[in-house]
């Protein structure tokens, strides 16, 4: 995959079947080496993992099994260091989000030069905020059950051209909020050509290839690495360097100056109208 990077989005309900669950683990497990082998990344969103565990003490979202899957590779691997992961985290992330266990993998990773970190101010830390960073550093989206952020998180990738795979394992979603992945996975299927622009015709001929129903596991993460790296391989390369981030925060820098102007304006303007100027 050559230093590109694969986005995951998505959740599980908290009534999700435990065959199910364990399902979407062990693909998570399998689909991890297989990207990085090839060279690839992963971005992810850090948050709260226990927050999200049921009953069974299993959590509903899959960050930070990604994170400990990459753990384990960089642990085993004899390759030289290098980043095989960009972490998108509110600042308070390490006080309020991280357990002692997480935080120990997050510094272990972090010590290795294996992390690049994308810190989110506490105040600005939103779905649509942090959806944004996540689609400018990824190159390509697997998507795994999920609700609507998971939807819009497809849709935006599609629209700049980026590919997306979304699995057709039905595992809910922890939010209970829409269908999230299957979703995306239908319209995949109506029209492959907006998820994978560069290798549609290779993806309509092994759709089934890519889907939980007759396929193991190992296979389908296999096969869902491959169709993500000649998508990413065939298509032009984007530019998700910290130089266009730099002009990103100060493209938001620039909108929030201009809307405060605006704002001063308004205020002059409506205290002459009313005389108290």
């Amino acid at each position: 995959m050559d230093g590109r990077f694969v986005l995951f989005s998505g959740s599980a309900s908290a009534s999700c079947p435990d065959d199910r669950l364990d399902q979407a683990v062990e693909f998570l497990r399998c689909f991890v080496p297989q990207v990085l082998q090839a060279g690839g990344g992963f971005v992810i969103l850090l948050g709260d993992e226990d927050g999200t565990k049921g009953r069974d003490g299993r959590p509903r979202i899959f960050d930070w099994e990604i994170l400990r899957s990459v753990e384990r590779y960089v642990e085993s691997t004899t390759n030289g260091a290098r980043v095989y992961a960009r972490v998108v985290v509110s600042d308070n992330a390490w006080r309020d989000k991280m357990s002692e266990c997480n935080r120990g993998t997050f510094s272990n990773l972090q010590q290795r030069g294996a992390l690049e970190v994308e810190r989110i101010p506490r105040e600005e830390y939103a779905g649509g905020t942090y959806r944004k960073w996540e689609c400018d550093l990824a190159d390509g989206l697997l998507a795994l059950g999920g609700g609507k952020g998971t939807y819009i998180v497809g849709r935006e990738m599609a629209e700049m051209d980026k590919p997306v795979l979304p699995l057709d394992l039905d595992i809910g979603a922890y939010s209970e909020d829409g269908e999230g992945a299957l979703l995306l996975h239908r319209e995949l299927q109506a029209d492959a050509s907006q998820f994978f622009p560069a290798t549609h015709n290779r993806v309509v001929d092994q759709i089934e290839a890519v889907s939980f129903q007759g396929n193991t596991v190992d296979v389908v993460a296999r096969r869902a690495a491959e169709l993500l790296n000649r998508e990413m391989t065939n298509s032009r390369r984007r530019d998700t360097s910290p130089i266009k981030r730099g002009l990103r925060f100060l493209e938001a820098a620039v909108a929030k100056f201009l809307t405060v102007i605006g704002v001063l304006r308004a205020w002059d303007f409506l205290k002459n109208a009313i005389g108290l100027g």
